[in-house]
């Protein structure tokens, strides 16, 4: 983008950015008399979200002034693993807005279109780098406070946050005076003052949101001499568990003993691991962003994509900026068909094995729906960018290579995979039988609970083995074996800076390298119950039930409970899209990703039931569990869809008899016989012609189905 680019955006992005941070002060004004806990919560939520204007106009100033990238982009990524958050907590929203509004100080740069002198830029570089630092730092910070989610860590670290947040609100503050002085000296002008109520805003919030739980804790507390004494108590910790109606796990206990210091210390390799699992393009310059395909699209829409090979079968086709999935799959099978009968040799093309793949209708839908991010049925331009990617694709595999592994390799893995995490967890069940030693009581008791309620969550996707019956070829087997060592070797790298502990989905898609899930959650599993495998060994093995195997257990199973609502949440997302587009929901999840979801759309009450047995073990019976670890629907909701499915289901059996009954009055039709009762007779030439026995079946289906009927 060119410089007088840059300043014409920079001039239509200001007053929108102005408007953003002006509704910002108007947001935490309200929060000072807020009392409503759902109202604040939505707040905190707008407070994070809605600043997307001035970081667009930041992203222009950096490009005008590159010296200002440094604090731009510690700003973007620590603004976007927020967002990234299912729910934000009030106290942090607020110290999150000073942040923001100390950083959109830097607009009197904006002002300055010359060059920076030397001592002044070296000034500018070290005020840039001390913020940057104080972002990074004020990010992981939220990201330990997030990852200890249980009100009992709340209480029991509460002075140590209040000193934290109070400590990061004065440094932006103190931040935000400084690049005043540098912009009077530069430009000889007083930035507009803001407004300085960060401190008055936090401690209204304490205030009003006070807890008769929390506050018979506290209490509690004080009586047993401070939060320092009791953090150090096992029996303490959990009569403070217990009275916020929570569990004080094994793992609740060794965190709290180790004190917040240690604890920032011990989650600072996964923060950065998340941060560098960013991508800024989450919160790019939408308005840059359009100017830039703009300028692209006048070349046509084939240019927008990123590989010339794709780019050439873009352009030669002539599609628009998306294009039908079977088209593009079509248009993929043309090309390659093409390409390999130019090879004038003996032998074939090393490749021409995948054109079964291509033209083979069967395998159409899979190739499209794993690049088909929204599921729509389209496939844009981006999403083919993404689909080939560093990222997700495998270097030296070759594209029809790569096609041909999602055509039915992935699948054939997700099968292999399935198996091995069934017997892993069927096999772990078996070995615990009759163990009960343990360093805490009702070990044993605890541990039979949570591998019975893990087994459904680890085993929602709905895959079967078809390797019987079809049989792959040998070049597809190989990429299937080379895919899974490369996709477990990453995933096993990553998970080195979370220690098996994945909480949320911004660790989860730092920990397969993606933000779709579903592609990645067997080979994830798979590990995961691996690691399971080892620690139930070492129990069966030493027959006691050790501290350490509770908390790798506990913080496994919650890896697990994080990867099954991260499916589920993916599930809901597409069942919107396809709802908006009108489309047959029951369908389409029987169809997608070869009907990967279809057991979880389907059979929701089961795993609702699972779900809230093992979150009972591991988090109390009434924890306020975070939006990441909770399933998207309500029980009530989950329960009607499974009602739903069973009407569907006895629909479509009644269907079947039916047709059954009409192919056999064709072949062979028979008269009642005097020894049918005559009322049955009656009935069955009313309803179904000349089969009785048909008749009654029918019967049967219509009394069963009766309560579905308003449906």
């Amino acid at each position: 983008m060119t410089a007088e680019t840059a300043h014409q955006s920079l001039n239509r992005l200001e007053r929108d950015a102005e408007t953003d941070i002006a509704q910002v002060d108007q947001m935490l004004e309200a929060l000072k008399s807020q009392h409503h806990a759902a109202q604040v919560a939505e707040i905190a939520r707008k407070l994070v979200g809605g600043v997307s204007h001035v970081l667009e106009y930041l992203q222009i100033v950096a490009q005008i002034h590159p010296i200002a990238g440094i604090v731009v982009a510690a700003l973007k990524k620590v603004v976007s693993l927020e967002i990234q958050r299912h729910e934000n907590k009030a106290q942090i929203a607020v110290v999150h807005a000073t942040m923001v509004k100390t950083v959109f100080q830097v607009r009197f740069l904006a002002r300055f279109q010359n060059k920076f002198e030397d001592d002044l830029d070296k000034e500018l570089k070290t005020i840039f780098t001390s913020m940057g630092n104080t972002m990074s730092d004020f990010g992981h910070f939220v990201e330990t406070y997030n990852t200890c989610w249980q009100r009992t860590y709340k209480l029991l670290f509460s002075d140590t946050h209040k000193k934290e947040l109070d400590f990061f609100s004065k440094r932006f503050h103190q931040q935000r005076e400084e690049l005043d002085e540098i912009s009077k000296t530069i430009m000889e002008v007083q930035l507009a003052s803001v407004l300085e109520n960060t401190e008055e805003i936090l401690q209204k919030l304490r205030v009003n949101t006070v807890d008769p739980d929390v506050e018979k804790a506290e209490a509690f507390v004080r009586k047993n001499g401070g939060a320092d004494v009791v953090r150090m108590n096992s029996n303490l910790v959990d009569q403070v568990a217990a009275m916020l109606h929570e569990k004080a796990t094994a793992s609740m206990k060794e965190t709290l003993r180790l004190g917040f210091d240690d604890l920032l210390e011990k989650h600072s390799a996964r923060y950065l691991k998340k941060l560098e699992s960013v991508q800024d393009g989450v919160i790019a310059s939408v308005k840059v962003a359009e100017l830039a395909i703009i300028e692209r699209l006048n070349d046509g829409p084939h240019e927008l994509i990123e590989d010339s090979e794709i780019r050439a079968i873009w352009e030669r086709n002539r599609w628009k900026s998306s294009v039908k999935c079977r088209i593009f799959v079509e248009g993929l099978h043309e090309h390659y068909q093409r390409e390999f009968l130019k090879q004038r040799s003996l032998l074939p093309h090393k490749d021409a094995w995948t054109l079964a793949f291509f033209s083979r209708v069967m395998y159409h839908s899979a190739i499209g729906d794993v690049v088909d991010d929204d599921g729509s049925g389209y496939i844009s331009a981006s999403e083919v960018n993404d689909f080939i990617s560093e990222h997700r694709s495998v270097a030296q595999w070759t594209k029809p290579e790569w096609f041909a592994f999602w055509a039915c390799g992935w699948y054939n893995n997700n099968a292999w995979y399935y198996g091995r995490i069934k017997h892993i967890i069927e096999e772990a069940e078996e070995s615990i039988v009759g163990i009960q030693a343990g360093e805490s009581e009702g070990s044993g008791d605890l541990l039979r609970v949570i591998l019975s309620s893990l087994k459904p969550l680890v085993l929602v996707a709905d895959v079967e083995d078809f390797s019987g019956t079809l049989k792959a070829p040998h070049q597809l087997r190989r990429l299937q074996e080379k895919y899974r060592a490369y996709e477990e070797k990453k995933i096993e790298d990553n998970l080195i800076h979370f220690e098996d502990h994945l909480n949320d989905r911004a660790s989860l898609n730092a920990a397969v390298g993606d933000s779709r899930v579903e592609l990645h959650m067997m080979p994830l599993l798979y590990i995961l119950m691996k690691r399971l495998q080892k620690t139930v060994g070492n129990i069966t093995k030493t027959k006691f039930i050790s501290g350490s195997d509770l908390i790798k257990i506990e913080e496994l199973a919650t890896s697990c409970i994080a990867v099954f609502v991260a499916f589920g949440d993916r599930m809901q997302d597409l069942v919107r899209g396809w709802r908006f587009q009108g489309k047959d929901i029951n369908k389409q999840v029987d169809r997608y990703a070869d009907g990967l979801f279809r057991k979880c759309y389907g059979e929701t009450y089961v795993y609702q039931q699972a779900y809230d047995a093992l979150c009972k073990c591991i988090f109390g019976s009434n924890p306020t569990i975070p939006r990441h670890l909770r399933p998207f629907q309500a029980s009530m909701h989950r329960r009607r869809a499974s009602s739903g499915y069973l009407a569907r289901e006895v629909a479509g059996l009644l269907e079947r008899v039916k047709a059954l009954e009409a192919q056999l009055a064709a072949v062979q039709p028979c008269e009642p016989t005097s020894r049918s009762p005559s009322v049955a007779s009656d009935k069955a030439s009313t309803h179904h012609g000349a089969h009785p026995h048909i008749g009654k079946m029918l019967d049967g289906f219509h009394s069963l189905l009766g309560p579905f009927d308003h449906k």
